[in-house]
């Protein structure tokens, strides 16, 4: 009986001590849980985290391989307006009673402001108007100066946060070309947008386990892996030849007025956009026929012209069609076109076609040197409707480029159910077609490639030249080329491009004004005295390097329209510095300034 009392009793305080140091447990548990020490808080909490780590995008470069847009590491700077007014802090001008306390948003705004240098009143109101926020950007991105100032800054709440930043050096020079990013560096616009899957990173990140303060304790072999940069993306484009297209081009759009101007520069031979810039300029009290909201945004949003927007080439388009003719028969360069004396020439089906000036019977050959309407309408009339449209699609008209510029159009062609006699003859002297700048230097190419039309390119790749040279074209036979050359080469010294001769070069090309058509919602037809001005050369003659194609748009006619007078020097002065850059030498043993012929015309 004794022995069994005894176990009772023993296991009754066994119990008890169980129970005991269960609740003591318990109770531990609960305290480490609420308050826990100072040494458990650097371990509690720990679990895996991801860092992200960001890759730069690639560069976009030119042609010898100079920064156009690179990206690079920036910082912005972040507030949690919150935890500014909440939590206690020091202020640094050292005293206890300072605003710090009494107005922390305030104070840390006279702080904010002074490392910024930006008005306090401004961050105050930010402050203030989002005091209830946790994250308010204050400054998208600093500059040194700054990020160096906020780092001495001991505010709660104010952080960086690193940021990917692209940069343009050129600035709006090549803006339409190399295009924009979006705040997450996804391209936008122009070669960002069409390169923009081989321009893009590929971010890496890292696995860790972090304490309660959020700093890493432990990284895992394998959990790293590292960001892989864009690639590089290389231009035909030269950076020196685009700053001497576009202040040739600026200068004579802001001397005439104009409202814009387009300039393209391409080397013939392997069809490589060396220069591209187009301009539109706002005049006080014109109702302006173009316009491109989106520009006046962003340089970088707005349209590329030269291959978006298309003009009516005038009489620059004749070469083309006096090729073709030549070419396939209905005319010969010495035959004698019966080209009027006096007055308009009268087609077949009764259209008047008019002259600036008239010098009776013309050889076909001189027809495109004085650029006689009337003879181009004759020839013209010679061909089938189908021999004229062939033309067009044969040289490229029509259809688009597709170099590599994003929003190219293919220009306005009549259909072939649409053409008329009308048409056939408009289209002889360059009307009632619209062609963009990007076809009429690639067409051109082909009188300084014996007849092969070679096709354009703006991005430069490895694997290009095989399929550019599979994909050139004989156009016309190379003695036809030749003899268009030759006869434009007649243009510069006894026709309308007589003004905008070189002294170093014998330069061969056409000049060409054409009427403004009204835009929708203005009536239909073209404007009486608003023009469309416009000059394509090449040179040297003998072995051209180099096409220039210069259009001036809606110039002011107080200062001049005709293209030979206002976008042939642009042409010229272009072709002259970019021949000279690149080292071709002069071909004009005679260096006298040209005098102007006794005939001269303007066109």
């Amino acid at each position: 009986m004794t022995n069994t009392m005894r176990e009772v009793r023993s296991a009754r305080w066994i119990a008890i001590g169980a129970c005991a140091a269960f609740v003591l447990v318990v109770g531990r548990v609960a305290q480490l849980k609420l308050m826990p020490s100072e040494r458990l808080l650097e371990t509690v909490g720990s679990h895996a985290s991801v860092s992200i780590e960001h890759g730069l995008r690639g560069r976009i470069l030119d042609r010898s391989g100079r920064i156009l847009a690179a990206s690079t590491f920036g910082w912005a700077l972040f507030v949690d307006p919150q935890l500014i007014r909440e939590r206690a802090w020091d202020d640094p001008a050292g005293s206890a009673t300072t605003s710090a306390v009494a107005d922390p948003l305030g104070r840390a705004a006279e702080l904010l402001a002074a490392a910024l240098r930006v008005p306090a009143a401004d961050i105050a109101k930010k402050l203030r108007d989002n005091a209830d926020r946790r994250f308010l950007v204050l400054c998208p991105l600093m500059d040194e100066s700054q990020l160096e100032a906020v780092r001495e800054l001991d505010i709660p709440g104010v952080g960086k946060q690193m940021k990917l930043v692209r940069h343009r050096p050129s600035g709006d020079s090549t803006a339409r070309i190399v295009g924009k990013t979006g705040s997450d560096q996804t391209g936008l616009s122009g070669i960002e947008l069409l390169c923009n899957k081989s321009l893009a990173p590929t971010n890496g990140q890292m696995k860790f386990l972090r304490d309660v303060h959020r700093t890493p304790v432990q990284v895992d072999t394998g959990d790293y892996q590292p960001p892989v940069d864009g690639g590089d993306i290389r231009l035909t484009i030269d950076l020196n030849i685009q700053e001497i297209a576009e202040e040739a081009l600026r200068e004579t759009v802001v001397s005439t007025n104009a409202g814009g101007g387009r300039i393209v520069v391409v080397d013939p031979h392997t069809g490589d956009i060396l220069a591209m810039s187009d301009i539109l300029r706002a005049r006080r009290g014109w109702n302006e026929v173009t316009r491109d909201e989106l520009r006046e945004t962003d340089a970088a949003l707005g349209r590329n012209r030269c291959a978006t927007d298309p003009y009516e080439p005038g009489s620059t388009f004749k070469p083309f069609v006096w090729a073709w003719g030549t070419e396939h028969g209905y005319a010969k360069p010495t035959e004698m076109i019966q080209t009027p004396k006096n007055g308009p020439y009268r087609t077949s089906f009764g259209r008047s076609i008019r002259d600036v000036k008239y010098y009776g019977p013309m050889s076909w050959n001189n027809v495109l040197v004085k650029s006689l309407n009337s003879g181009m309408a004759i020839v013209s009339e010679r061909m089938p409707h189908t021999e004229m449209q062939s033309m067009l699609q044969t040289f490229g008209f029509g259809t688009r480029v597709e170099c590599d510029v994003p929003g190219e159009t293919a220009g306005l062609v009549t259909a072939p159910a649409a053409w008329t006699n009308y048409t056939q003859t408009s289209v002889a002297m360059g009307h009632e077609i619209a062609v963009t700048p990007l076809q009429m230097v690639q067409a051109f190419g082909v009188f300084c490639n014996d007849g092969q039309l070679v096709p354009l390119r703006l991005v430069l790749r490895e694997d290009e030249t095989a399929t550019a040279k599979h994909s050139q074209r004989q156009v016309i036979s190379a003695d036809v080329a030749q003899a268009t050359r030759k006869a434009m080469a007649g243009v510069m010294t006894e026709g309308t491009g007589h003004k905008a001769q070189s002294e170093r070069y014998q330069l061969f090309g056409k000049s060409g004004t054409a009427q403004l058509p009204k835009p929708a919602g203005q009536g239909h037809g073209y404007f009486e005295d608003r023009y469309v001005s416009s000059f394509i050369a090449g040179a040297p003659l003998d072995h051209p390097r180099l096409v220039v194609l210069c259009v001036i748009d809606d110039p002011d006619k107080k200062k001049g329209h005709f293209g030979g007078s206002i976008a042939g020097p642009v042409a010229r002065d272009v072709l002259d510095d970019a021949l000279q850059y690149l080292g071709v030498p002069a071909d004009k043993s005679d260096r006298r300034k040209a005098s102007e012929p006794s005939d001269a015309i303007v066109d």
